[in-house]
């Protein structure tokens, strides 16, 4: 290692003391130290050999070649003995400079077998200017051991060492180790071209045990192969731990997880090779509400060069509220690509049958496209659980391909749902960022032929006979909520049966004022429970929060919601031509 560090200039050399022969103190001052991790200037030594017990004492400005500022460092030595040949020992040491206060003790002991060194660090503290890196009241011991070796004509060191972390807090972005009592042991090879680590054992507190072997090429710090097991991981250990800090900006950074997973990993070269993690008995469940797994039990085998099957299984979930049913997933794994012929997913009462599936990772994007169907389910159960009125009927569709690529979801062709008798038709679906954490979604939708009386008769809004069209252009949603849609509904074209109940005119008024309703009880129409009506209808065109309101025709002090026929008749009007989307929401609720 010495032949990678350069002096560049040897300032000066001072004996100091009453008499030639008594020396007190020794002074040494070096201009320039050059390694390949960090740059030191102005550096002064100085030892004070009268007193009892000699005391040592280093300045010198520091620059670590990863930062664009020095700083001001001193190192000093309350007791430094050499009494021992080949011996040297700095006790109650302290290092300081900026944002840094480390105690410490260490002790080397150099002979022909080799070097020992020992270091002990106590209630130490530091950080950085960027806050990226951080400790606080930290204890570790470093046990160290090098011995030479000659192989063939180079020399060698082999190398063992103990990490003991058994207090303290420490943040290296984006990992926080709150927790002490980790552990690390080691042995292997190091010389000019390569830094070997032959077995190292990591304990880290409350997740288990991790054992690995790799080997570094100095010259470029590259990782020439590395191979890792690990075995009865704990997840609820190591998700707050490592993966967490990793997935703080996706959909996957406020997570409650539990059960144990087995892992092996092995890299040749810069790539992965191979690796396999088995789950058993996990859960998963989003914080936010978006999904929850549970029960999960799965066997991921993945090679750089040959195909693998691969099982994920669960014996219930959400997404969105919706449950799903039971259900294990096969598919093909084949180097960066992933294939199922057929993928079936139980929700409420039906399930999502997915055909032609096809996934893969190119030039660290990914890429993957899926046709669907919809087996009929409850639309009753399906409406609870968004927390909807309650509504009848089945659902069922059909979805002809959908694409996912660069970050965007798309679909090709239209989703097309069979609900309360009519058709609702969803065209131009694109999602932007679905797992970030804040997807915007573009649509545009079509409901025709919908039946009223399904549709009102299973709450106690009233009930009312015909069928309904709607249409949601231009539709917005951000973080799953509407920003912008130009929506209406009106009565569907063609001859049917038109009643309004007097209970659902009375509803329909919370829409647009109270003034119809309070008039209706007020004269001898209060004495029908149904009237006939000519159209139905309702507008609204939404800019962030706010409805701009229009009906199926306008009057001098508002718009027409319901226009009556025949007798009995009764309209009803709005007033309210804007209103917020939250309250407009509301008053439909």
């Amino acid at each position: 290692m010495l032949n990678r560090i350069r002096a560049v200039v040897l300032m000066g050399l001072c004996f100091a003391g009453s008499q030639a022969h008594a020396i007190s103190t020794i002074n040494i001052q070096i201009s320039k130290i050059e390694t390949l991790t960090f740059e030191a200037k102005n550096i002064a030594l100085n030892i004070d050999v009268k007193a009892e017990q000699p005391k040592l004492k280093l300045k010198a400005i520091v620059k670590p070649s990863k930062y664009a500022d020095s700083i001001d460092a001193t190192i000093s030595c309350g007791a430094f003995q050499t009494a021992n040949i080949g011996e040297i020992k700095c006790l109650n040491g302290l290092m300081t400079a900026e944002r840094i206060n480390v105690p410490f003790e260490i002790s080397t002991f150099t002979s022909s077998q080799g070097i020992n060194a020992n270091l002990s660090i106590k209630n130490a503290a530091f950080s950085d200017a960027s806050g990226l890196h951080a400790g606080e009241k930290l204890s570790a011991t470093l046990d160290i051991t090098l011995k030479q070796e000659l192989i063939g004509n180079t020399p060698n060191w082999r190398w063992t060492t103990a990490i003991d972390f058994p207090q303290g807090e420490l943040f290296w972005q984006p990992f926080y180790f709150g927790n002490a009592g980790h552990t690390f042991k080691a042995n292997g090879l190091y010389n000019n071209e390569y830094f070997k680590i032959n077995q190292a054992d990591l304990f880290l507190k409350e997740l288990g045990a991790i054992s690995l072997t790799s080997q570094l090429r100095l010259k470029d710090n590259f990782i020439e192969n590395l191979s890792l097991k690990a075995k009865d991981a704990d997840f609820a250990a190591l998700y707050p731990l490592i993966l967490k800090p990793l997935a703080e900006k996706t959909a996957f950074n406020n997570l409650d997880v539990s059960g144990q997973a087995d892992l092996s990993f092995n890299m040749s070269q810069g790539k992965t090779q191979n690796f396999e993690l088995n789950l058993r008995d996990a859960n998963v469940v989003d914080n936010n509400g978006k999904f929850a797994f549970k029960h999960i039990n799965a066997r991921i085998p993945w090679d750089y060069d040959e195909i693998k099957n691969a099982t994920f299984g669960y014996e219930s979930g959400q997404v969105l509220k919706l449950p799903l049913g039971k259900s294990k997933l096969n598919f093909e794994l084949n180097r960066f690509a992933i294939t199922a012929p057929k993928l079936t997913i139980p929700i409420l009462d039906g399930a999502f049958n997915f055909t032609d599936f096809s996934a893969a990772y190119v030039n660290n994007k990914a890429f993957w496209h899926v046709s669907m169907d919809l087996e009929p389910f409850s639309m009753e159960d399906f409406s609870v659980a968004l927390g909807w009125p309650k509504m009848a009927g089945k659902v069922s569709a059909n979805i002809p391909l959908v694409t996912y690529a660069n970050g965007n979801l798309d679909m090709e062709g239209d989703m097309l749902f069979k609900v309360f008798d009519g058709v609702a038709n969803v065209s131009n679906l694109s999602i932007q960022d679905p797992l970030g954490l804040v997807p915007k979604l573009y649509a545009d939708i079509k409901l025709r032929n919908l039946d009223l009386g399904k549709l009102t008769r299973t709450y106690s809004f009233g009930a009312i006979e015909g069928k309904l069209d709607g249409d949601v252009e231009k539709l917005q949603l951000q973080n799953w909520k509407p920003v912008y849609f130009n929506g209406s509904v009106k009565s569907s074209a063609g001859d049917y049966p038109r009643k309004i109940s007097q209970r659902a005119v009375e509803n329909i008024t919370a829409l647009g004022g109270q003034g119809t309703a309070a008039a209706l009880q007020r004269t001898f129409l209060r004495f029908f429970k149904d009237f006939n009506y000519e159209k139905i209808g309702l507008t609204c065109q939404l800019r962030n929060d706010i409805c701009v309101m229009g009906g199926v025709e306008s009057t001098q002090t508002g718009y027409i919601i319901v226009k009556g026929s025949g007798i009995p008749a009764v309209n009803v009007n709005g007033y309210t031509n804007r209103v917020s989307l939250a309250d407009l929401l509301s008053r439909i609720k």
